[in-house]
């Protein structure tokens, strides 16, 4: 099992970190490692997708938990791997604070976690930054 955590501060309010967040389709204009992301139907539980990270395959995705202003988590799997993804902010004296915590569970975790998990760790921090910056430019 691979578990990476990752929080930012800023200064906007939770509901324009949501609006970037809920904007599916612009995913890649914050998340550099994503050519493409899409999803079928409203942001709500039980809605699936896919994200086509860039130079690997095309993955499924599915919103297994929305709480409007607060959380969204999604799954996806790989081959005997699943990837689960919890996105998650709170206010803190005026400040929004978001945390993304990704999780890899399964028979072959480790080896995800070794050819994808240390790109995904390196490049959290920029991705969440670059995340915040549009969301106070809203």
């Amino acid at each position: 099992m691979l578990i990476i955590t990752h929080t930012v501060e800023t200064s906007c309010p939770p509901a324009a970190v949501w609006q970037v967040w809920q904007d599916v389709q612009n995913w890649n204009s914050w998340d550099h490692g994503i050519e493409y992301s899409t999803l079928n139907g409203p942001f709500q539980a039980g809605s699936t997708g896919t994200l086509k990270p860039k130079g690997g395959p095309l993955v499924k995705t599915r919103l297994t938990r929305v709480e409007p202003m607060h959380l969204f988590v999604d799954e996806a799997k790989l081959p005997l791997t699943k990837i689960i993804v919890t996105h998650s902010m709170k206010q803190v004296e005026g400040k929004t604070h978001v945390t993304h915590r990704i999780e890899m569970k399964g028979a072959l975790a480790f080896f995800f976690a070794f050819v994808i998990g240390r790109d995904m760790k390196k490049n959290l921090p920029q991705e969440m930054l670059a995340m915040v910056k549009k969301a106070e430019g809203l």
